[in-house]
């Protein structure tokens, strides 16, 4: 009997990935759209929103895969509405959806900041409010005895927030290491993060949290020094302390209150590069048969050349 997936979250960067992949492998899939646009022509489109039960359960209906995407992951966006869709939103969906299969895509977010291997028993201690409604979230997903997928931060062209910023100032000669660049970084790319979705739903244990990370952990000064070489420059030689950083970001978010426009450096950006993060993965390659495959060297090569070309444009 062929099975009908449903996705919230599809038109987002990495929910576009995951529907082509599915249909891709030959899936009906189905796709709950609240706003943006879903880039495969090959997908049942169907309008509404998480937060409205009876949306839910009309798109819901004939379905038996869930993949819950749908989040607000603006740092800068109002808590009760941060809350709403992450938590009431998953709330409402996961209390329609029993008997079915779910597979929700968390965030590492939920387990804090200074983290040294850590795996899926270590205790989760959220430093920001993304972090407390993802883990919210995870509770309720848990308790349907759905699948929960952790990623760190995503790379691949596309996932542009502090990345340009970064990039930008590498270039300009103006970009220190802050602090001593020591500390760990372990992201994961797209295809990496999408293959971990896409086994989740083939072996993943109803109720089991796994950590989907990348193959490779970098420090923040060999990882700059990379994203260098792609841009042709001088790695950092001069370092600056964190709580200054967060002072430039800080401004930067009061002075963006009275122009209006969008800043391009926040302290929840400063907060992510300084972190000392690193994830044991062996659940999910023991269980998922889950095996990244790309390194740093393509993932920063990828979001460096995509830069270039749209700084040109």
């Amino acid at each position: 009997m062929e099975e009908k997936i449903l996705i919230t979250g599809a038109t987002g960067r990495i929910g576009n990935y995951l529907v082509d992949a599915l249909v891709n492998e030959k899936e009906k899939v189905r796709a709950l759209v609240n706003n943006g646009k879903v880039k495969n022509e090959n997908v049942e489109i169907f309008y509404g929103n998480i937060l409205d039960k009876n949306t839910v359960k009309k798109a819901l209906d004939g379905v038996d895969i869930v993949y819950h995407l749908a989040a607000v992951v603006d740092y800068l966006a109002p808590k009760d509405i941060v809350w709403e869709v992450n938590v009431e939103g998953t709330r409402n969906l996961v209390e329609i959806a029993r008997g079915k299969k779910i597979i929700y895509l968390s965030s590492t977010a939920v387990m804090g900041r200074n983290l040294n291997a850590a795996n899926e028993e270590t205790p989760c201690h959220p430093s920001n409010f993304y972090g407390k409604t993802k883990l919210e979230a995870e509770k309720i997903v848990k308790n349907a005895e759905g699948v929960i997928i952790r990623s760190p931060d995503v790379m691949f062209p596309g996932f542009t927030e502090g990345y340009d910023y970064v990039f930008s100032k590498l270039e300009e000669g103006k970009m220190p290491l802050i602090g001593d660049g020591t500390n760990l970084i372990h992201n994961i790319h797209i295809n990496d993060l999408i293959e971990g979705l896409l086994l989740a739903k083939e072996n993943g244990k109803p109720g089991e949290v796994y950590i989907v990370a990348g193959k490779e952990v970098k420090t923040l000064k060999d990882t700059l020094a990379m994203a260098c070489t792609f841009l042709n420059v001088e790695p950092p030689t001069k370092s600056t302390p964190k709580f200054l950083a967060k002072a430039v970001a800080q401004y930067k978010v009061f002075k963006s209150k009275i122009t209006k426009e969008r800043p391009n450096l926040i302290p929840e950006y400063i907060d992510k590069i300084t972190a000392n993060r690193s994830f044991d993965i062996s659940k999910a390659k023991r269980e998922l048969d889950f095996e990244p495959k790309i390194g740093y060297e393509i993932a920063i090569k990828e979001m460096v050349e995509d830069y270039l070309k749209r700084k040109v444009k």
